[in-house]
């Protein structure tokens, strides 16, 4: 687990009442939330010693519109076939001045990978484009330390982060 999505997790979820994590894994991350958290991921044939709360799809989720005001997301969009689907239901879920938390690995990280399977190969400047596209902008500027950080990491290493707000 990478120091800056600890930072990312534990400053952004702070003082939000309830966060989702989609693709959460064997939610590693789960300590690092400050606040009540539903951790969302595929089914998998993987004998998971934490299971996610829900299995299901990026494509649909359970969930009214304008459930939560965080959402995090780290390495799954390059998994995801119907990327626009994901991000749309993200966008239907996340309140009006909600926070998302998107880390991906970058082109970088993924041609370390050449045989792996990424339907999705952004970079960060392409991923914000695509974030754009379904109404999110990003807010990286009100928070210094995610703005040098996220800028040096895109620049030097595997992952690209987003840290995003919907335009309702």
């Amino acid at each position: 687990m990478h120091w800056f999505t600890k930072y990312l997790t534990n400053y952004y979820s702070s003082n939000k009442k309830l966060g989702l994590d989609i693709g959460c894994g064997m939610r590693h991350y789960d300590k690092f939330f400050r606040c009540p958290h539903i951790g969302i991921d595929i089914p998998t044939k993987k004998l998971l010693t934490k299971k996610p709360d829900i299995f299901c799809s990026g494509i649909s989720f359970p969930f009214r519109s304008d459930t939560f005001d965080l959402i995090t997301c780290f390495s799954v969009v390059p998994y995801v076939k119907e990327v626009d689907d994901l991000f749309s239901e993200m966008y239907r879920i996340i309140q009006n001045k909600g926070i998302a938390v998107i880390v991906i690995m970058n082109l970088r990280g993924l041609a370390l990978d050449p045989k792996g399977n990424y339907p999705n190969r952004y970079d960060s400047k392409k991923l914000h484009k695509k974030l754009k596209e379904h109404n999110f902008t990003s807010i990286k500027t009100r928070n210094i330390k995610a703005l040098f950080f996220s800028t040096y990491y895109d620049l030097t290493s595997v992952y690209a982060y987003a840290v995003v707000t919907p335009k309702k």
